[in-house]
C-alpha cells in the first residue's frame, strides 16, 4: 500500500512539469509592432475636430437649464387631490 501511495505521489508531483496546460507565455510588446500612420493625417483629423465641434456648438445651443417658469402654470390647488399617507 505504501508502494502505491509513493507512485501516486511521485506521478502527481511529477504532472505539473510533463504536461503544458493554459496560455502560452506572456511576450511584451515592441515599439515595431505599433501602427505607424502612413499619408497625410491632419485632413482627417481636421474632419472630425470639425464635426466634434459641430456637435459640442449644438449641445450648447440645445441645453435647456430650466432658466425660465414653466409656460403654463400648475393646475389651482382646489384641483389637485391630498395623498393621505397615514396606512
Amino acid at each position: 500500500m505504501r508502494a502505491l501511495l509513493g507512485a501516486v505521489r511521485r506521478h502527481l508531483i511529477t504532472l505539473p512539469s510533463t504536461r503544458k496546460y493554459g496560455k502560452p507565455p506572456r511576450c511584451d510588446a515592441h515599439m515595431n509592432e505599433l501602427p505607424v500612420p502612413c499619408g497625410p493625417w491632419d485632413i482627417f483629423y481636421k474632419d472630425k475636430q470639425s464635426f466634434y465641434n459641430k456637435v459640442l456648438a449644438f449641445g450648447i445651443v440645445c441645453m435647456d437649464l430650466n432658466f425660465y417658469p414653466p409656460a403654463q402654470p400648475g393646475p389651482p390647488s382646489d384641483m389637485v387631490e391630498e395623498c393621505d399617507d397615514s396606512d
